[in-house]
């Protein structure tokens, strides 16, 4: 990978975030899971709150509309997801059975990409990193 020519925060969290990304896209298909980075995202989402409006999922993931929208077709294309009718013609977006089964291999996958990003680190050096996101994270919000 080619180095950064800024050394800038925003830059490599960009780097990281992205080099995540990619290996939790390894990750997910060599557990068997025809799934990426944004289908993991709307799935874990999902598992926190089953039943959220595509609008809500959107918020929450922090993508647009027809990104989700896209994504939501796949997972629903491939049996993870249903839409259901909640009120009137607000429709609810709900795991299925497959996902329910898969949520092992879908932990195992993203645990799989996390210990490769974090090799060579001390639990007290990653701590410290899950900290200083956090901070920024609730600075920012």
């Amino acid at each position: 990978m080619k180095e950064p020519e800024y050394d800038l925060l925003g830059v490599w969290l960009d780097f990281a975030f992205n080099s995540l990304v990619a290996e939790l896209n390894r990750s997910l298909h060599s557990v068997g899971l025809p799934l990426n980075h944004a289908q993991f995202a709307i799935l874990q989402n999902l598992f926190i709150k089953d039943g959220q409006s595509q609008s809500d999922i959107a918020r929450r993931v922090g993508k647009d509309r027809a990104a989700i929208s896209r994504s939501l077709n796949t997972l629903e294309e491939n049996g993870f997801i249903i839409r259901k009718a909640v009120s009137g013609s607000k429709n609810g977006v709900f795991l299925t059975e497959k996902s329910v089964k898969n949520r092992q291999k879908i932990a195992a996958a993203i645990n799989m990409a996390v210990n490769k990003g974090r090799e060579g680190m001390t639990n007290g050096e990653y701590e410290n990193g899950i900290n200083f996101l956090k901070k920024i994270y609730e600075n920012l919000n």
